[in-house]
């Protein structure tokens, strides 16, 4: 049990190495970010259609079609035909409907696509309008964004004036960021992604992901590569990566902002982290092999697309490490842990009591090889997700100071999720079943006050959370046990698991309630 523990730990280690030198490898590369300014005279502005897929989004609709014809009125209303793809069995039809009413009475060009079903999710309702979409340029918002005036304005010269381009994404920023601490928090990681992982994959010429939303596609180069498919929930990252297989590039403007709202709930956030785990591993199985065998793509760019589209591991490679903790604490196996000799007359002189600890513990960890190793390579993957978040906040001009207990609330959040985002990885690798896209619910929260509880679309509690309960139970039984054979760097990570499992298990129950 020994050999094999030791092995699967080695194994788990270098894989989070893997990853978190893929962090530094991304920051050396956002360095080099540059995008030249490109302009379009007034009269080259090409025709637009703007795409809106809804599905139960009564609270946002409204406001989201307002900046919509804000933004076609800034662009040239005979330019922009907004299409609503509406999805909804609620009242979110009538609404919708009605506003498309007003709206082209007032010379909006604007229609509301309504299906009875929801045939291929939101990927199918994005193909029912690419088939029928004449204008060469697709604009995507989810129904929480509210693009400002200028934005096709910013962006559309990106990609009329180079026909190798087939999409350029705008950078995400959020209305309610300051809402509560799940919102703060949040707000850190989805930035580290736009101003570190995005730039730094454009700077290094690698594929890019489409987000989804926020963005422009070259219907051509849509078509090209075969359209929206919903065999994945990641129909936007699937997408974009066909679409650059097909010669196409994608660009990012880390100055073109997209504001949408960050879910301000566990469930919510559980939700939508599990199905972009899911679909991100959906889509590392559908492209890759077909990837890794082009020979127009370069190596750099099959490594970089390699941990790119299988990033979601990093929570099943978390679950394992508390497992193989778990095992080594209730079997008393220290070939993972860090088993320290308490020193002689600790206690005798209180002032000198971390310095013997800290001895002790560098001492240990000289006369191991292996955990000076581990210890090593775990300590760089750790250091490397937290610079990534102090670079982005520092990129942004925000203090690090007072950012950390939302630092400390991503770090504790990031953990617990882990069970949920494992469980849908798993079903993206060990099945070929096509899973219920279930959407992120949306309030239209701005300030403190605003309240989610008394609205519909809340996230009912599933069976998720009996099984981080569970893990809390397996903690405090293993940290009991690790004290007993003084392995106390078992404990130090027993109990960040259980507090990280707590907090979540804890939240979950809090922010569930009824779907309808």
């Amino acid at each position: 049990m020994e050999n094999i523990l030791l092995i699967i730990s080695i194994f788990v280690t270098l894989m989070f190495f893997i990853y978190g030198y893929n962090c530094f490898y991304l920051i050396g590369a956002s360095r080099g970010y540059k995008i030249p300014k490109r302009d379009l005279p007034v009269n080259e502005r090409p025709p637009v259609a703007v795409h809106l897929p809804v599905y139960n989004e009564k609270y946002v609709v409204g406001r989201l079609l307002e900046s919509c014809t804000n933004m076609a009125e800034s662009y040239g209303k005979e330019l922009v035909r907004t299409m609503i793809l509406d999805d909804s069995s609620d009242e979110t039809t009538q609404e919708l409907e009605m506003l498309a009413r007003t709206y082209s009475s007032q010379g909006f060009r604007m229609e509301v696509i309504h299906r009875e079903n929801r045939a291929g999710y939101k990927a199918g309702a994005l193909q029912k309008a690419l088939e029928r979409t004449s204008e060469d340029y697709i604009v995507i918002f989810d129904s929480d964004f509210l693009p400002p005036p200028n934005f096709l304005m910013d962006i559309i010269p990106h990609i009329a004036i180079d026909e190798k381009v087939g999409i350029v994404q705008g950078r995400w920023s959020y209305l309610n960021r300051e809402y509560n601490f799940i919102t703060r928090a949040v707000a850190i990681g989805m930035n580290a992604h736009f101003l570190i992982e995005q730039p730094g994959r454009y700077a290094s010429q690698c594929f890019l992901n489409f987000n989804g939303s926020g963005g422009v596609i070259r219907s051509k180069a849509l078509r090209d590569a075969g359209g929206w498919q919903s065999d994945t929930l990641a129909e936007d990252l699937d997408a974009s990566y066909r679409i650059q297989m097909k010669g196409y590039r994608v660009l990012f403007l880390r100055d073109v902002l997209a504001p949408c709202e960050l879910t301000p709930t566990i469930t919510s956030f559980k939700r939508q982290q599990g199905r972009w785990a899911c679909g991100s591993l959906q889509t590392a199985k559908k492209i890759l092999p077909s990837l890794l065998r082009e020979k127009t793509v370069g190596r750099k760019q099959k490594m970089q697309a390699l941990v790119h589209l299988t990033y979601y591991l990093v929570h099943p490679l978390i679950f394992t490490s508390f497992l193989l903790a778990l095992i080594a604490g209730i079997l008393g196996i220290d070939t993972i842990g860090l088993v320290i000799s308490i020193p002689a007359g600790l206690g005798q002189d209180p002032s000198r009591a971390l310095e013997q600890i800290t001895l002790a513990i560098l001492n240990t960890i000289a006369g191991q090889p292996f955990i000076l190793l581990a210890v090593t390579l775990l300590f760089l993957c750790w250091a490397a997700v937290w610079i990534l978040y102090l670079i982005a906040l520092r990129t942004e001009g925000l203090s690090i100071i007072r950012s950390i207990p939302n630092l400390i609330v991503i770090g504790i959040i990031g953990f617990g999720i882990s069970i949920n985002n494992t469980i849908q990885a798993a079903k993206a690798l060990l099945s070929s079943r096509k899973y219920s896209f279930e959407r992120t619910p949306k309030y239209a929260l701005k300030r403190s006050a605003d309240e989610w509880k008394n609205k519909k679309y809340q996230v009912p509690l599933n069976k998720t959370l009996y099984l981080e309960i569970i893990a809390v139970v397996l903690c405090i039984i293993t940290i009991g046990k690790a004290l007993q054979q003084s392995n106390i760097g078992l404990v130090f990570i027993l109990v960040f698991y259980m507090i990280s499992y707590a907090v979540v298990s804890i939240l979950t129950f809090i922010h569930s309630g009824r779907e309808g």
